[in-house]
């Protein structure tokens, strides 16, 4: 039996003031969980953890595994750790009932928290990761952009801009249409009310050793788990033209120009779309990241 099979027999077995205890009735799952990214959950951890695509998410995971034993397993079960979670963790039967349970009580029985990430870098980074990956036939997010630009009027035009990645994404919010994780905003009304406390990115190792010390729990150095092939560092040289925001661009224009950073695309009239899109997340973290300006750059991994 592997580590992660002894570990989650349990999961049920917790509890209510945990998780779930066995329930007689066994009630149907949740339609409105079929799109949520689960949280990251084990019995006997005393922390639950929200997360978003492109916003820290594979190191928030390895630490996590980490701190349950199961991370060589994980790495060893994938190179690629988010297999794990899909394909073991949680394809458990039990694993969803226990996240949606665990967030509809009134009083959670673990300490919730959620990592989260300034929405106008994390749009780019979204945009840049569908220009590295949109043109991979496993990843249908980019035969739906692609059938966005059929319907706008954009079918012959090689790649896509930020200013048109925003627009796409204005477009499917409004015909009430699913949207990917990596380009969704992050606030999720099923799980934010929810949350005890949240770790903006930009402090990610500062606020993981805050929760270690909270909770008694040896420490884990995430500079040690940040490597993934999904961030999108700039690049040293770029050449880019000063309006990026509206370069049609493709995979060969970021092998051709480089990576620019966040701030190439975030100029006042793109801002002012990303504050649109992204509205639920100012709204939800407008504390830590007002819609009024950007952060200073920085080389927080994308």
């Amino acid at each position: 039996m592997s580590r992660l099979s002894s570990v989650l027999r349990s999961i049920v077995a917790e509890p209510t003031s945990t998780i779930a205890a066995a329930e007689p009735s066994r009630p149907q799952l949740d339609p409105r969980w079929d799109w949520q990214c689960l949280p990251l959950l084990l019995a006997g951890f005393p922390i639950a953890v929200c997360w978003s695509a492109k916003a820290g998410c594979t190191t928030v995971l390895k630490w996590f595994l980490e701190h349950n034993g199961l991370l060589e397993e994980a790495t060893a079960h994938s190179w690629w750790v988010h297999d794990y979670r899909e394909q073991r963790l949680c394809a458990l039967h039990d694993y969803r009932r226990s996240c949606e349970l665990l967030f509809s009580q009134a009083r959670a029985g673990k300490y919730i928290v959620k990592v989260i990430r300034d929405p106008a870098r994390r749009a780019v980074s979204g945009y840049l990761h569908l220009l590295r990956k949109g043109h991979e036939a496993a990843w249908p997010a980019g035969a739906t952009v692609d059938r966005w630009k059929m319907e706008s009027g954009l079918g012959g035009q090689r790649g896509i801009s930020f200013r048109q990645f925003l627009r796409f994404l204005a477009d499917e919010q409004a015909r009430g249409r699913a949207i990917d994780p990596h380009f969704r905003p992050q606030f999720e009304p099923l799980q934010d009310p929810r949350v005890h406390a949240y770790i903006p990115l930009e402090l990610l190792a500062a606020g993981l050793r805050d929760l270690e010390c909270r909770f008694c729990l040896p420490h884990v150095d995430v500079r040690g788990l940040s490597d993934s092939f999904h961030h999108n560092p700039a690049s040293a040289r770029c050449h880019w033209p000063e309006a990026a925001a509206t370069v049609p661009a493709t995979l060969e224009t970021l092998e051709t120009l480089g990576t620019p950073s966040a701030e190439a695309f975030l100029d006042p009239e793109t801002l002012a779309s990303v504050h649109e899109v992204y509205r639920a997340d100012y709204d939800a973290y407008g504390s830590v990241y007002p819609a009024k300006s950007t952060r200073q750059a920085t080389r927080t991994a994308a």
